[in-house]
């Protein structure tokens, strides 16, 4: 098992920018992959937590200068769970379901 950081909000990744709003998890478990939507411009990364639980974190990066990338973390309790949900598109792109 790894330990993961994961991260939701809003960002710029400039040095000294206070106007980022996001937090940090981490999660230890296994990655089960990961894949960039270049169409909708997101990546998606998918994750199951030694206990079990899916944790799907979609990143929207902006490459602009100081425009922000935006990030959500979705957590279920099982992979059944997550294929019933709206996120199912990140385990249908990973070929997990």
């Amino acid at each position: 098992m790894q330990t993961y950081r994961v991260w939701e909000g809003t960002r710029t990744w400039l040095p000294g920018d206070d106007t980022s709003k996001f937090t940090i998890i981490e999660i230890t478990g296994e990655e089960l992959g990961w894949f960039e939507d270049v169409i909708d411009g997101k990546t998606y990364y998918v994750y199951q937590t030694s206990e079990g639980e899916v944790v799907i974190n979609i990143v929207e990066q902006n490459y602009g200068i100081g425009e922000p990338s935006r990030a959500v973390i979705y957590r279920f309790s099982s992979l059944e769970e997550a294929a019933q949900s709206e996120q199912r598109y990140a385990l249908e792109g990973l070929r997990l379901i």
